[in-house]
């Protein structure tokens, strides 16, 4: 077999291939080695053992190769009378593939003499040609490679549903996050066009360079944390031009200086909820604080707002999904506490960085 099709193989497919070698060849040089070595006070193989052990280890794999293929089909249907009826019609079949064997090498007339005449005395040998132990111990060692290649392919498989559930399930919640940012912002801008507002068209360049980040990020599964910092930042600067010096905003950032990866949009609502529920009718006294620190391995995100006198909370769609996206993408290795005193508004969120 030749190594660019050794490469091209699947890996239990490469298992099964090295589990025959092993089994039906190496295990018998092993044992004549050991015999040879302790009995015969010999180390080594002779060439008779040599032949002895490929001509029936060949044999023994041809037989149980069937055996291996039908026990993998009798898994698949998952019926156990199925497994037992196999087995009793390996037997019967196996006894007369032996009977066949030791004739066809009797009459091969490349192999020694030696182990010829073996092969037809065995052949007039009116027994089963095994023993009932000998056999239990080939069944259980095959029947072990069986259960074993198909107990991970099974996990192999529910482990690709379970990746393409949570893949459609995250495209789902950022299709929906999507629109309703950029419904917020427009409506931004919409307020400061009537307006007249000079800062309008600052906004517009700002929220350009968002959607560009949006149209050619959002779809991946891990961006820069840099990136993401700095888009935050542009959505930052956005709420911080339609405010003005009506309200104090403060946003600062720690330790964003590695190559750390983060899943994109994924901090995004809880600053936007800060801006949207928290300050929207605030004047002079309103205040956003926003801390984005990364340390070794933890980012932390530490969000405080004051509320303002009509806020309601409604929950809001960004808020639901993000909480929804954190539990598939961070299962365990999160922590979000909010705090809401009717005064103060408070998100902690800690990650444990991929």
């Amino acid at each position: 077999m030749s190594p660019g099709l050794i490469c091209k193989l699947s890996k239990y497919t490469k298992i099964e291939i090295v589990f025959f070698l092993v089994y039906f060849y190496g295990k018998s040089l092993l044992s004549s080695f050991e015999y040879n070595f302790w009995e015969n006070h010999y180390t080594g193989i002779s060439a008779q053992e040599l032949e002895f052990v490929w001509v029936y280890g060949t044999c023994d794999v041809i037989a149980f190769l069937l055996f291996y293929r039908a026990l993998q089909y009798t898994l698949k249907k998952n019926k156990l009378w199925a497994f037992l009826a196999m087995i009793l019609l390996f037997l019967v079949f196996h006894f007369f593939y032996k009977k066949a064997a030791h004739l066809l090498i009797s009459h091969l007339d490349f192999l020694s003499d030696s182990i010829r005449s073996d092969a037809i005395k065995w052949y007039h040998l009116k027994r089963l040609g095994f023993t009932i132990s000998y056999m239990i111990g080939q069944l259980c060692g095959i029947g072990f490679l069986a259960y074993f290649i198909h107990a991970a392919k099974q996990n192999e498989q529910l482990k690709t549903l379970k990746e393409q559930q949570l893949i459609s399930e995250l495209t789902y919640l950022k299709a929906q996050l999507q629109p309703h940012f950029f419904f917020n912002t427009l409506n931004n801008i919409y307020s400061l066009a009537l307006k007249q507002d000079k800062n309008t068209a600052p906004l517009v360049a700002k929220l350009a360079e968002m959607m560009r980040y949006i149209l050619y990020k959002a779809d991946e599964k891990w961006v820069s944390l840099k990136e993401e910092v700095k888009f935050i930042k542009n959505y930052v600067e956005v709420e911080n031009i339609r405010y003005r010096s009506a309200i104090t905003i403060n946003f600062d950032t720690q330790g964003i200086v590695d190559e750390s990866k983060i899943s994109p949009l994924l901090l995004l609502p809880f600053i936007e909820n800060a801006f949207k529920h928290g300050v929207q009718e605030e004047e002079n006294e309103g205040f956003v604080n926003i801390i984005i620190c990364k340390t070794r391995k933890e980012l932390t995100l530490e969000v405080h707002n004051s509320i303002s006198k009509t806020y309601q909370n409604t929950g809001g769609i960004g808020l639901v999904n993000v909480k929804k996206r954190l539990t598939i993408l961070y299962p365990k290795n999160h922590n979000l506490e909010i705090q809401n005193d009717g005064k103060i508004y408070q998100v902690s969120l800690t990650l444990e960085m991929k």
